[in-house]
């Protein structure tokens, strides 16, 4: 995020929407301005008029211009991004969290589990 604006969110368009089963989908967006994330952080993607809700980029933090972002359909905010096509506006802020210490990491070895979609 570039604006210093924590609690605004910045526009991203929609580029692609792909369809994993008929309750999750995976939703591609690329924010005006690029988001450099890591690893185990998060963002706020929000649906103007409808409210935000957080997710973990499913996407490499190593492509900031395009966020791939894998939403399971559980109430009225990923109920209504299930809903959006390619082409619309969506809002995002971010990204949140301290992420994994990789530098820490190098070298060694290490199991990481996720859960979630």
């Amino acid at each position: 995020m570039t604006s210093g604006k924590p609690y605004i969110p910045e526009p991203a368009k929609l580029v692609e929407v792909i369809e994993e089963t008929p309750t999750i989908k995976t939703l591609v967006v690329e924010p005006e301005a690029a988001i450099d994330f890591r690893a185990g952080q998060f963002v706020q993607l929000t649906l103007p008029g409808v409210g935000e809700a957080p997710f973990t980029p499913s996407s490499s933090p190593l492509e900031a211009k395009r966020i791939a972002i894998t939403i399971l359909k559980t109430g009225a905010v990923t109920d209504g991004l299930h809903e959006c096509k390619a082409g619309q506006m969506l809002g995002i802020r971010g990204p949140f969290g301290k992420g994994y210490p990789m530098d820490k990491l190098k070298g060694r070895e290490v199991l990481v589990v996720g859960g979630g979609v």
